[in-house]
Parts: C-alpha cells; structure tokens; sequence
C-alpha cells in the first residue's frame, strides 16, 4: 500500500465468487429475448474473473475506498495495479 495514495486511478482484479456457472446464450429476464452473456447485466459470467479501472477516493489503512467498482462487499480482491486508464 506505500505510495498507492499518490495514484488517482486503479486497476482491481477480482473474483466472482458468488457468480454462478452460465450457459452462453439464455433468455433475458427483461423481455425474454435470447442473448449471449456478454450482451446482459447478469453476475453470472462465463469466467469468474472481473476486472475494472476504479477512481482511488482515499486510502484508510489497509481499506481502499474506489468509486466505480462493480463489485458487492466482501469480493476477494486478487490484484491491485496503477491504471493507465484516467477516466
């Protein structure tokens, strides 16, 4: 954590734990429609890896507060990394 708090932007990695296994194509609860997985919103993902550039809002000890990560409480976090990526 030395110096993360001089970054604004981060890369986290992190797994999907609570994501079920997904076929890859299904009927959108929405309307019905057939889609892939890639073309929903579903948790449930083919892969349980997520990955998202987030904005570093301050860093509280060993907790990281981030705005923009689509993630619930309590997610493992595999990897942190300085993102390139500035909004």
């Amino acid at each position: 954590m030395y110096k993360l708090d001089e970054e604004t932007h981060l890369t986290i990695v992190y797994c999907l734990h609570k994501a079920r296994p997904v076929r890859s194509r299904f009927k959108r609860g929405l309307d019905g429609k057939e889609v892939g997985v890639f073309a929903s919103r579903t948790p449930d993902r083919l892969s349980p890896i997520g990955l998202q550039d987030v904005r570093l809002v301050r860093v509280e000890d060993t907790a990281l507060i981030v705005e923009g990560l689509d993630a619930i409480d309590g997610t493992p976090v595999l990897d942190i990394k300085m993102s390139w990526s500035r909004g």
